[in-house]
C-alpha cells in the first residue's frame, strides 16, 4: 500500500478524533496550549480538581467541584461539521520546522457492535527510557474509549489516560509524566500531570462506575485513571455510551527520530469487559507511520491479555 493511499485512510479513520478540537487560527490573540486534540485556545482548556468531576447534560458541559460549585460550563453547539461529521483538524501549525508527522502516528482501533455497551478498558505498559534528544517535542502514549459515529451525532469526544514526554496544558517537561484527559466537542479537561520514571511499570483504566436512567436518558458514569497513582484519576458522566477503543502513540514539534525513544513500547494485557460481564472478541485494525517507520502491530487480539506493540526507527 502506498504512503499516500495509507494517509488516507488513517485520515477517514480519525474523522472525528480530527475534530475534537476546533480548528484554530494561530494569528489569534488568545493564546494556545498543547493537548492530545494539537493546539488548543487557552479560555477552552480547564483542570478538574481533586473530587471535582465532568458532567454532560443534553446541552452542555459542566465542570463540577468536589462540593457541587459549578466551575464552567460550556454549551455542547457550535461545533464545525463538514457533512454531518466532525470536521477533520489535525492542528497543523507547530512550534518549530518538523520532519516527522504530526498526530496519531501508530495507532490501532476497534469497534463494539454487540447487544451490549463495553464497560472497562484497561492496558499495561512500561515508561520507555527517554529520547535521545530534548528538544520541546510532545509525545502522548494512551489506551482511550470514544462514542462511536453512528452513537452519538453532533458528539466527539474521548476519555483517556495519557503518559506523556514533554509539556502540555498538564504541566510536565523533559521527563515522563501521566495525566487523564476527556476532550469533548473543542474544550478539554484534565488533571495535573504526576512525574514517572523510565521502566516504571503503568497500567491505564477507564471503568464505567455506574449508569442511571431517567425516562428515556441513560447516564454514564465513567473513571479514568492510572493504577495506584491517585492523582492521575478523573471522573466523568456522559449521556452516551463509549463503544469505540483506541491505543495510540501520538506525536507533536518532533523533528527527528532522536526525539523518540528507541526499541519497542509494548502495550499489553489489554482487557476489555462489557456491562453483561463479557470479554468480546476483538480485532484490532492497525494503522502505522511507514515512511518514518514508526509502526503498530498487532501481537495478539485477545481481550483478556491483549498486546500490540509501537516499533521506532533507528536514529
Amino acid at each position: 500500500m502506498s504512503f499516500k493511499t495509507l494517509a488516507m485512510c488513517a485520515l477517514l479513520a480519525l474523522q472525528f478524533l480530527g475534530g475534537l478540537a476546533k480548528p484554530t487560527d494561530t494569528s489569534a490573540a488568545e493564546e494556545l496550549v498543547r493537548t492530545p486534540s494539537g493546539l488548543v485556545p487557552k479560555s477552552k482548556v480547564h483542570v478538574v480538581p481533586e473530587g471535582g468531576r465532568v458532567h454532560q447534560t443534553a446541552k452542555e458541559v459542566q465542570l463540577i467541584n468536589a462540593d457541587g460549585t459549578i466551575l464552567h460550563s460550556a454549551p455542547l453547539t457550535g461545533f464545525k461539521t463538514v457533512s454531518g461529521q466532525p470536521k477533520v483538524s489535525r492542528n497543523p501549525h507547530t512550534i518549530a520546522p518538523r520532519a516527522l508527522k504530526s498526530g496519531y502516528v501508530a495507532y490501532t482501533n476497534w469497534i463494539y457492535k454487540g447487544s451490549s455497551h463495553l464497560s472497562s478498558f484497561s492496558t499495561s505498559w512500561v515508561v520507555p527510557p527517554p529520547p535521545e534528544k530534548k528538544d520541546g517535542q510532545l509525545l502522548y502514549y494512551f489506551n482511550a474509549l470514544v462514542p462511536t459515529p453512528s452513537c452519538c451525532p453532533g458528539i466527539t469526544s474521548i476519555l483517556q489516560p495519557v503518559l506523556q514526554f514533554g509539556k502540555s496544558a498538564t504541566g510536565g517537561g523533559a521527563y515522563w509524566s501521566v495525566a487523564s484527559w476527556y476532550l469533548i466537542n473543542g474544550v478539554a479537561y484534565h488533571n495535573n500531570a504526576t512525574q514517572v520514571q523510565p521502566g516504571q511499570n503503568l497500567t491505564g483504566v477507564i471503568d464505567l462506575i455506574s449508569t442511571s436512567t431517567s425516562g428515556s436518558n441513560t447516564t454514564y458514569n465513567w473513571n479514568s485513571t492510572f493504577l495506584g497513582i491517585p492523582g492521575s484519576a478523573l471522573s466523568i458522566t456522559t449521556m452516551n455510551p463509549l463503544d469505540k477503543a483506541i491505543e495510540a502513540l501520538e506525536i507533536y514539534n518532533t523533528p527527528a527520530a532522536a526525539d523518540l525513544p528507541t526499541g519497542t513500547t509494548i502495550m499489553t494485557n489489554i482487557n476489555i469487559r462489557t456491562q453483561d460481564n463479557h470479554n468480546p472478541p476483538v480485532l484490532w485494525t492497525a494503522f502505522s507511520d511507514a515512511t518514518d517507520k514508526i509502526l503498530m502491530t498487532v501481537i495478539s487480539n485477545s481481550s483478556t491479555n491483549g498486546t500490540v506493540e509501537i516499533t521506532y526507527q533507528n536514529p
